[in-house]
């Protein structure tokens, strides 16, 4: 089963800006998705980069988060009534999720929502590019690609 992400095309112009500007061409970078959760639509509505979590969560060739990040972002979501309603990161080529990718989800709720932007989000990224992935429990993803994305991935003017 795959969850139905809404986003605003300004706010997802600004989310890849990010992206891009953060990992410079050459590193990962990424961002929590913040909104509301209805039934499977999720809302986004924000992003929280991951290094105003954690300063040094870009520093390698991966992104790596501790438990004080966690507890970070639990603690932003009540202050401004809002959801994880999913996560961002960028590859360097594919949207494909890396074996890590898959072992280790960023929120191991069942329907957390992933999203890997391809190119380090350098250039134009079109919406069919990207790879959208529902986390189903139990290390089991859903994942889809090309003209399916936007199925799932409606961006909305």
């Amino acid at each position: 089963m795959m969850n139905i992400l809404f986003v605003k095309q300004q706010l997802w112009q600004s989310l890849l800006g990010h992206l891009c500007d953060q990992g410079k061409g050459i590193q990962e970078s990424g961002a929590f998705l913040l909104g509301s959760i209805n039934g499977n639509q999720r809302m986004i509505r924000s992003f929280l980069p991951y290094e105003r979590l954690q300063a040094d969560a870009l520093h390698r060739d991966y992104v790596s988060l501790n438990s004080d990040s966690f507890s970070k972002l639990w603690a932003l979501c009540r202050e401004h009534n809002v959801s994880v309603v999913g996560d961002v990161h960028t590859h360097r080529f594919g949207p494909q999720q890396s074996r890590s990718d898959r072992a280790n989800p960023m929120i191991a709720r069942k329907g957390h929502m992933a999203i890997i932007v391809p190119r380090f989000a350098q250039g134009k990224i079109e919406s069919r590019e990207v790879g959208l992935h529902c986390y189903q429990g139990a290390h089991k993803w859903v994942s889809v690609f090309h003209s399916d994305v936007g199925q799932y991935l409606k961006i909305e003017r």
